[in-house]
């Protein structure tokens, strides 16, 4: 297994979060403009996050799995589930 580092491990991570974001908001039928009303996020950072280019930070993440119905332990397993795990 190719170790990666902590850059691209987070690239890695920032686009499976958003992934998972813009497939969970799928599930729900909302728009980004929908999400961010619900949420109290911009419509830009909303954006950002299914781009892959940051990720949220925990309370973002609780007010978006909120509004998307969705538990953030349930969310985080399908988001991360392709990122592989570095050996020990």
């Amino acid at each position: 297994m190719v170790r990666m580092g902590a850059k691209e491990t987070a690239s890695d991570i920032n686009r499976a979060v958003g992934n998972e974001l813009r497939a969970a908001r799928a599930r729900r039928d909302l728009t980004r403009l929908q999400l961010a009303d619900l949420t109290g996020l911009a419509v830009s950072t909303i954006q950002r996050f299914e781009n892959g280019e940051r990720s949220p930070d925990m309370q973002q993440l609780h007010a978006l799995c909120a509004a998307l119905d969705i538990s953030m332990r349930e969310f985080v397993t399908l988001a991360l589930k392709d990122v592989e795990r570095p050996e020990s």
